[in-house]
């Protein structure tokens, strides 16, 4: 499976998840850092982009060697930020996400290029049993449509998984990651933090929400990386259909 960016997306603002979990890079911003991993090369010298499973053999603060399908062993770039999702989303430095990555099978996205006769490449994604690791760039170049509104959206779903600072939800084939960090107020309680609540829902409850801002991802990055869109930014509420507990944000 290949990907190729789009010389049209370059203008392409992509907000996701940092540290305060939403975060905001432009284009610019993105194709600069990997400039600087790679050397100087534009993502535009950079022509093909695989999506595969692989073992990795190693990792070290600056890259991670794999081995492929063909039997090939590549050592890919890794320095740089990432995105990473496990027990809670955040942004992180690779010298931090390479702790949560480990020797064994994994699916990989890869930007490679061929410098004499030797296969190089930049790691740009990966996902392995509950650690999901990205580049901005690749949700940048991986994003559908952008969908904001200044009153809310509304989305039904199921809960697949709970993290520290999130929830899954699936709808369907679509996987969406909701945000849900920060205070709220429930109903009969007052002000709460997620993490106060975070236990009254559960996996299997059905829940809506009622938000500003959903990123729609492209196929190859919903089946590579499992997640088709980002949910963040409430003004309305989560409501838990199935225990009725109800979470409000001004």
């Amino acid at each position: 499976m290949s990907l190729k960016f789009s010389n049209k997306r370059t203008a392409l603002i992509t907000m996701i998840i940092a540290a305060s979990l939403i975060i905001s890079i432009s284009g610019a911003y993105a194709l600069n850092e990997l400039s600087d991993s790679t050397g100087g090369e534009s993502v535009n010298d950079l022509k093909k982009i695989i999506a595969e499973e692989v073992v990795i053999t190693s990792v070290d603060n600056s890259t991670i060697t794999i081995l492929r399908n063909s039997g090939e062993e590549m050592k890919l770039l890794a320095r740089g930020r990432w995105i990473m999702i496990s027990d809670e989303v955040r942004g992180l430095p690779w010298i931090e996400a390479k702790d949560y990555v480990k020797e064994g099978k994994a699916q990989a996205i890869i930007l490679a290029r061929n410098v004499e006769n030797e296969t190089k490449g930049i790691l740009l994604g990966l996902r392995q049993d509950e650690v999901t690791i990205f580049r901005p760039m690749l949700a940048k170049a991986c994003t559908k449509r952008h969908r904001h509104t200044p009153i809310y959206l509304s989305f039904r779903g199921e809960i697949e998984k709970l993290g520290e600072n999130y929830m899954i939800l699936r709808r369907g084939d679509w996987r969406i990651l909701a945000l849900t960090r920060g205070n709220w107020t429930k109903a009969g309680d007052g002000e709460v933090e997620w993490r106060e609540v975070s236990s009254e829902f559960n996996q299997g409850d059905r829940v809506r929400l009622f938000y500003h801002n959903l990123m729609i991802m492209n196929k190859f990055f919903a089946e590579n990386l499992g997640i088709r869109g980002f949910i963040w930014g409430y003004s309305g509420a989560i409501i838990d259909l199935t225990s009725g507990t109800t979470l409000s944000r001004k």
